[in-house]
């Protein structure tokens, strides 16, 4: 049996799928199974992996899983977390990177600590600038310290990014507490990492960079910075009925804070929805449905003016909300 599987998605990323897999396969760390999960993408992707495991000497150790259609990013993740063979489960993207050592830092720190995962620090590359998320190292025993760590303040360098790649979980804990992606989703991360990080009882930071995450310009994430599609826009709004539902079984001495996540995390989706390739009927309904369900809660701390400023801005009839964003674009181009 295997100690680790590392799981990859192949969809459309030809240009990136070489220099993925290499960082995979050329890790220190000795047993690792390779699932790759074939999401029917339409360019020359399995081709280059298929002639990349047929060479390396690690290609024994690779498995692959064919999707019968492209179904989602969301899926390949359930795919991994059902087939993996390994006793712990590390997700990458099939355009980034991994450092030599990743899978040798994470694994040593999970044998250590012994906890429900272990997550990296990544280094985010892009054309202009490389800028580092360096965590202090950390262990967390508490389910309770666990979500105040993550909403009380999350600003703070040990914020726990939302994206499934470079954590190293414990798979018994994922198949017993069944976290899952949303199948068609292309942004699981959201509800597969907080429903994780509502489970979970223990975690450990490392200050290692073991990651590097490419912004690339056909990616998902970049896509979504233009504006949603609609196939996108109906996404989020499952994404954000998701992280309402929590609002009422969050530890009451939290719940104010999750609040102020919530409210924070639905403004800046509404940008997405006004530059998107909508109509102004469908951006209206939208807006009405992200903020159903919101009714105002404050309490007496630091976050009460911020949470009804908000608020606030949440309950605005749309056509005054999105004029007073793009007058506020406006202004800021001249300071």
């Amino acid at each position: 049996m295997y100690k680790v599987t590392l799981s990859m998605p192949i969809y459309n990323v030809a240009p990136y799928v070489e220099r993925a897999l290499l960082s995979a396969l050329n890790q220190t760390f000795e047993s690792i199974e390779f699932l790759l999960v074939d999401d029917r993408g339409t360019d020359n992707s399995m081709e280059i992996v298929r002639h990349i495991i047929k060479d390396h000497p690690r290609g024994k150790d690779v498995r692959i899983i064919e999707h019968p259609h492209n179904i989602g990013t969301g899926a390949t993740k359930n795919t991994a977390i059902d087939n993996a063979q390994g006793e712990y489960l590390f997700f990458m993207d099939s355009d980034d990177e991994i450092t030599p050592n990743c899978i040798q830092l994470l694994y040593d720190k999970m044998m250590e600590e012994k906890v429900d995962v272990v997550i990296g620090s990544t280094q985010k590359i892009t054309n202009d600038c490389i800028i580092s998320k360096v965590y202090d190292d950390l262990v967390i025993r508490d389910n309770y310290e666990i979500l105040k760590n993550q909403y009380v303040d999350y600003t703070n360098k040990n914020y726990i990014y939302i994206m499934v790649w470079n954590k190293l979980y414990d798979i018994s804990f994922i198949r017993k507490q069944n976290i899952r992606c949303i199948p068609n989703q292309l942004n699981e991360d959201n509800v597969f990492t907080t429903d994780f990080l509502f489970k979970a009882s223990s975690c450990a930071l490392i200050s290692n960079i073991t990651y590097n995450y490419y912004i690339i310009s056909t990616s998902t994430t970049s896509k979504n910075s233009l504006g949603y599609s609609k196939k996108i826009a109906d996404q989020y709004i499952d994404i954000m009925f998701y992280y309402k539902s929590k609002l009422d079984i969050i530890y009451p001495r939290l719940s104010v804070y999750y609040y102020y996540w919530v409210l924070s995390f639905m403004i800046r989706r509404m940008y997405g929805y006004i530059d998107g390739d909508l109509s102004k009927e469908e951006k209206c309904d939208y807006f009405n449905k992200l903020r159903e369900g919101m009714s105002l809660r404050i309490g007496f701390n630091s976050l009460l003016l911020k949470s009804i400023l908000k608020y606030i801005c949440l309950m605005m009839p749309y056509s005054f909300f999105s004029c007073i964003v793009r007058t506020h674009r406006f202004c800021s181009r001249f300071y």
